[in-house]
């Protein structure tokens, strides 16, 4: 089982799967700005996803981890953002296949201060805490039906953060 070496998000390695926000620095155009006395803040320029979406929270474990299965939202899209320590995320391209392929998982790194939110059909894995077991929020429209987990074809993919040696 080849691993994959999760990457840092930007908006540019992502736009496959998605959009990119970066909340924590003050040069994405997608956010707008203010500041007052002792704060400064930012909101995404549009609504976060495409519809009236509920907010969650998934207490997920650590990386490295092995991807065996996957889901996916045909009718939501679905953001991810962690709140304080960086989480991993790995997706398959949005597809009409009745599973996630092995070959085509990705993994990156969101860090405190983006928010992702992936097109509707990515595959994606529940998250994993960077260095340690994680709680992180999504926010998606539910209650739009089962959302099954499918088995990877082809088998699990490791999931690590470094080219050292899978844990």
């Amino acid at each position: 089982m080849n691993a994959v070496v999760a990457r840092p998000v930007t908006a540019e390695n992502f736009a496959r799967y998605g959009k990119v926000y970066d909340l924590a620095g003050d040069a994405d155009p997608e956010v707008i700005w203010t500041k007052g006395d002792g704060w400064n803040d930012g909101f995404t320029r549009t609504p976060l996803i495409d519809g009236p979406g509920h907010l969650g929270m998934t207490r997920g474990g650590s990386a490295p981890w092995s991807c065996a299965a996957m889901e996916r939202h045909p009718l939501t899209e679905e953001a991810l953002f962690c709140a304080a320590e960086p989480i991993v995320l790995a997706v398959a391209p949005a597809s009409d296949a009745d599973a996630p392929q092995h070959d085509q998982i990705e993994a990156f790194v969101i860090a405190p201060g983006q928010a992702v939110v992936m097109h509707r059909n990515v595959w994606h894995d529940a998250c994993r805490g960077s260095t340690r077991p994680t709680t992180y929020y999504w926010m998606a429209v539910c209650g739009l039906g089962a959302s099954p987990w499918i088995p990877v074809l082809g088998g699990p993919r490791r999931i690590q953060l470094n080219d050292g040696p899978a844990a």
